[in-house]
């Protein structure tokens, strides 16, 4: 009769084996990314740390060892014998395979992302999966991961399990065997089953990501078990499509309070639409023939700065910069491609939802760029080095009134690029081909400079030993040279594009911006990257015949919210009307501060809305006198706002409550 408290004995050696491997692996992050840890956290921060941490590892390992401890209980009232000994090995085989794929996923993916899983996850399910899988393939030694993971799993479940088998043939006292003590230990295992289990549920998981309070922003991340990051990026993707989402972003709610805290004439708009509307107040000069906006696939503006300059590897936009406008103050308004496209070609907030899949979005808004500048009179056109069929991008354009939508595949068939799309150079080659006199509108996404980073760049003119020989590259990979290599090759490209139109169209105005920062800066000239290195992208607008006779601000900030009415008010006639969420980038009685990509930013400073405290000037260094607190609460009411746009409309929260009723009815 005491066989039943030996199998209880061997699921707790189990659950806490597994704990302790939850532990390593978080020991293990903060080990491989130590280069994060700045400023140097002290030891209370560590303690928390693991601490905090220790609730999501412990639930992560009852969820594992639930089969067992199922039948652990079963076997208090009728023994199972062998069976249950089997179910524990199966139980122990999965887990650590799980674990091994977990594990190993999670770092590559906090290096590409700086996160543990988080709502980017979701590109395997919109975004063009055997793209992301040949990158993968491509990028990772995946069959010596393979044979190294199942060697490492078969290896530890058999020790494992011997482990299990030893303790469940130890002996236990005679009084266990008894029926109070029976009973008892029933209801204890239950009861630590129900208690275990329910810090699952999402309101849970939301107190354990809350409780963090390490007060150091990179341990922050790793308090979560990867299982549970999975599970809480799951939770949030689903939530935020409800209309309890709002209060992810907007914290109160309140769609009325924040758009009068944004817009003058909030009071007094029948709806969020009437808040939105801007009047042009007439070029400088002639309007441009021909607007291009080029968006450059992970172009950051780290390189562009004077420390940076020895390394060669954006001379040519910084030359367009000198010649045209620089905004250096500039984020992109998403973290990743889709999300900033979709700011640009909707014109509305990145708040974490993916624009181009919102059924009141792709009726259309009036923010869409296309539409406006076709009431200016330009074609509207959608040139992509990637398949238009990724994140239906291309049926998005047209659903917001592109006339025009090419696709990497519509190019030269024999052209160089890779599962991505083609070559940067034959992407431009083809946009100029088919330009003609008529005035056109172009929004161009690049590809090149993106993962498995297979252009043959030293054929292209590239000189790997530029980087090398430079003492600020020190340390750095043949793979890492190869990386920066696209960057070179990037620039090269768009700058050569930009020179062969201005000098063959009548008045060409060219807007180089990235989509979002790269993650793949492998230099740096201090201890560690500032946060404009990581998180600012380029703004050159360049054009003579159209600047020359533009004043151009003694400073400026933004993102791509704001290049939108930027453009217009360059293009369009004094009084045309028209709907955007930016500003004018080169109006100086604005406000110059971007809001995007998690992050507000200045003409000098910059902060993350998670840590609105810490502020830093572009150089890195300590910024005073800037209200973080109040900047953050400006981005999470432009954010909310735009999600309300998206999911509910033009309406206000009282007015769309009775729509829906009426409807119902």
């Amino acid at each position: 009769m005491t066989e039943p408290f030996r199998q209880l004995l061997a699921d707790m050696v189990l659950w806490l084996i597994l704990i302790g491997l939850f532990v390593a692996f978080r020991t293990a992050l903060v080990l491989i990314f130590r280069s994060e840890l700045i400023p140097r956290p002290d030891a209370i921060a560590l303690v928390r740390l693991f601490q905090t941490g220790l609730r999501s590892d412990a639930c992560a390992a009852i969820w594992a060892v639930l089969p067992s401890l199922i039948l652990t209980l079963v076997g208090f009232f009728r023994p199972l014998g062998i069976w249950h000994r089997r179910v524990r090995g199966v139980t122990i085989v999965v887990t650590l395979s799980l674990c091994a794929i977990v594990f190993i996923t999670d770092v590559a993916y906090f290096a590409e992302y700086g996160s543990q899983f988080n709502h980017w996850i979701f590109g395997l399910i919109y975004d063009d999966r055997r793209a992301i899988l040949t990158t993968i393939w491509k990028t990772y030694p995946i069959i010596w991961l393979i044979l190294i993971g199942g060697i490492a799993v078969a290896l530890s479940a058999r020790a494992l399990n011997k482990l299990c088998r030893v303790v469940a043939s130890a002996q236990v006292p005679d009084f266990v065997g008894t029926k109070w003590a029976r009973a008892s230990t029933v209801m204890l295992v239950a009861v630590w089953m129900l208690v275990g289990s329910r810090v699952w549920p999402h309101y849970s998981l939301l107190t354990v990501k809350n409780a963090a309070g390490t007060g150091h922003t990179f341990l922050n991340k790793l308090v979560l078990n990867p299982f549970f990051a999975l599970r809480y990026a799951i939770w949030q993707e689903r939530n935020l499509h409800k209309t309890a989402g709002l209060r992810n972003i907007l914290r109160d709610g309140d769609v009325r309070g924040a758009a009068s805290a944004l817009f003058p004439n909030a009071q007094s708009a029948a709806n969020l639409d009437e808040c939105l509307k801007r009047v042009a107040p007439g070029p400088a000069g002639a309007p441009p023939s021909h607007i291009f906006l080029v968006v450059m696939e992970s172009y950051d503006a780290w390189s562009m700065q004077p420390e940076y300059a020895s390394l060669h590897l954006t001379d040519r936009v910084s030359a367009l910069a000198r010649d045209g406008i620089f905004v250096r103050g500039f984020i992109s308004s998403g973290g990743g491609t889709i999300a900033s496209l979709g700011a640009l070609i909707a014109g509305l907030p990145a708040s974490k939802i993916l624009v181009n899949y919102q059924p009141l979005v792709r009726q259309g808004v009036p923010t869409a760029t296309a539409k406006i500048f076709k009431q200016l009179g330009y074609r509207a056109r959608f040139f992509c080095g990637a398949s238009v069929t990724w994140e239906r991008s291309g049926e998005f354009c047209r659903e917001q009134g592109f006339d025009e939508v090419y696709g990497g595949d519509q190019m030269n068939p024999r052209a160089g690029g890779n599962e991505w799309g083609v070559e940067d150079e034959d992407l431009f080659r083809f946009v100029l081909e088919h330009t003609g006199p008529e005035p056109t509108f172009n929004l161009i996404m690049t590809s090149s400079f993106h993962a498995p980073y297979s252009v043959d760049v030293k054929k292209k003119g590239f000189d790997p030993s530029v980087l090398q020989a430079n003492p600020i590259c020190r340390g750095i990979t043949d793979r890492q040279v190869q990386i920066l290599g696209h960057l070179w090759y990037s620039d090269k490209c768009v700058a050569e594009f930009a020179t062969e139109g201005e000098h063959n169209l009548d008045r060409p105005l060219f807007a180089i911006t990235g989509d979002h920062y790269s993650r793949k800066k492998f230099v740096s000239v201090r201890s560690t990257h500032t946060l404009y290195d990581t998180l600012a992208v380029p703004l050159v607008l360049y054009g003579h015949k159209v600047l020359e006779k533009v004043r151009v601000p003694k400073a400026s900030a933004g993102s791509h919210l704001d290049v939108l009415p930027t453009l217009i008010n360059l293009t369009a006639p004094r009084g045309f009307v028209y709907h955007a969420f930016g500003r004018d980038l080169l109006d100086e009685t604005q406000p110059q501060v971007g809001y995007g990509c998690q992050a507000v930013i200045g003409p000098d400073f910059i902060l993350k809305i998670h840590d609105p405290t810490r502020v830093e000037d572009l150089q890195g260094n300590p910024k005073t006198g800037v209200d973080g607190k109040t900047l953050t609460l400006r981005y999470r009411q432009l954010h909310g706002l735009g999600w309300w746009r998206a999911m509910k409309g033009n309406q206000w929260p009282a007015q769309a409550q009775t729509a829906a009723l009426k409807n119902r009815d």
